[in-house]
């Protein structure tokens, strides 16, 4: 062997070994921790009885292809549709004998709804959809400034997207260097009934159910952040910034696509009862002094109640937490609701909407929320 080749190999040993062992390291702890090729394992315990999971990924992303999965996998009779604001609906809401999923936080606008519907067979299709409109869907400002952030395929997968994660490994240890990750909550099973997936799942308890609702894990334990969320949104009011950017008109575009949404469902002979989330009191409150600013606030409601009537549904307005017999201190933050505030929602849905009443007991839900303690949770995290 040539004498500089035998230099060079021990050399390139000692270059590329560091590298190498960080790589493998990394995908250990990826793995082990469920971080990548953790699609397969989830599908799988949502439809396993004995245990729960929580999935909340940290790097990787997914949950478009994972949530369209998971209703082709359980084929559910009820869906909530969505963005991140319908998340609190639970499977707890319904009979047992009714299959139910939450699609939410994975729909940032009018046209991701439809395309989702319209990727799945048409045998997954649901009977029932539970409908929550964000009102900044129907500002243009805002529906142009995510369009070409989003993507409308939901059925698109490969082996390759297992390794998703991998390329925000930087960030990993960043984390890590500052305390945001143990390495115990990493490594050590909890004995629990609840399965594990994901960093973040594991080091804060945050991701979504086997339901597709949301669990928040510590983070509802850190009041301060959720506070600043809030004054967050009333600053965005003030310097039309965020989601509360200004406008003087809804748009025309997001409103045709709710009417194609509507066309899609009652062609399919899906039923659907819409509602406009709720907000924050004092967002609101610096909103009505600048009116003119958000008519997608304060002019929406009827123009969603000609465009429902006009396919033969029905939505409601909650946009204040008070007309459902919530308030301020069962939000969350600014723009979403807590579980007990949700299912404060839905028995208000029951009321308005009897087609709902055949899928769930008003009088258990009724005592379960009476029994509930603190302002955030009901049914707990099973």
């Amino acid at each position: 062997m040539n004498r500089e080749v035998q230099k060079f190999i021990p050399r390139f040993i000692r270059f590329v070994f560091p590298y190498a062992a960080i790589t493998i390291f990394t995908v250990a702890v990826f793995y082990k921790s469920g971080e990548i090729f953790w699609l397969n394992k989830t599908l799988q315990a949502q439809i396993n009885d004995r245990r729960n999971f929580i999935y909340g990924a940290a790097y990787s992303n997914l949950p478009h292809y994972f949530k369209l999965a998971a209703v082709e996998n359980s084929s559910p009779k009820i869906l909530a549709l969505g963005s991140s604001r319908v998340l609190q609906f639970r499977s707890a809401f319904f009979k047992d004998s009714i299959p139910f999923y939450n699609t939410g936080g994975v729909f940032n606008r009018m046209e991701q709804l439809r395309a989702f519907l319209e990727s799945l067979p048409e045998e997954n299709l649901p009977q029932t959809i539970i409908l929550g409109l964000d009102q900044w869907w129907f500002n243009s400002r805002y529906d142009s400034s995510v369009k070409t952030k989003n993507d409308l395929v939901y059925n698109r997968y490969s082996w390759f997207n297992n390794w998703s994660g991998m390329s925000a490994w930087q960030n990993f240890y960043y984390d890590w260097w500052y305390g945001k990750i143990s390495w115990e909550k990493i490594w050590t099973e909890k004995n629990s009934e609840v399965e594990w997936f994901g960093i973040s799942a594991r080091n804060t308890g945050h991701g979504f159910r086997r339901d597709g609702s949301c669990y928040y894990g510590k983070l509802l334990a850190d009041s301060n952040s959720l506070k600043c969320l809030i004054y967050n949104a009333i600053e965005n009011v003030n310097t039309d910034e965020g989601k509360l950017q200004w406008t003087n008109s809804i748009d025309k575009c997001a409103v045709n696509e709710l009417r194609l949404f509507l066309r899609f469902c009652k062609k399919h002979k899906i039923n659907v009862t819409g509602f406009l989330p709720p907000a924050n009191s004092m967002v609101m409150s610096e909103m009505k002094l600048y009116p003119e600013h958000f008519p997608y606030f304060f002019k929406l409601n009827e123009l969603m109640n000609r465009v429902f009537r006009e396919n033969g549904f029905r939505i409601y307005d909650f946009t204040n937490p008070e007309n459902y017999g919530s308030n301020d201190k069962e939000m969350i933050d600014a723009f979403h609701a807590s579980e007990k505030s949700s299912l404060k929602l839905y028995l208000q849905l029951l009321r308005k909407d009897t087609y709902l009443n055949q899928f769930s007991d008003s009088t258990f839900l009724k005592i379960k929320l009476d029994s509930a303690e603190g302002n955030f949770d009901v049914f707990g995290n099973y």
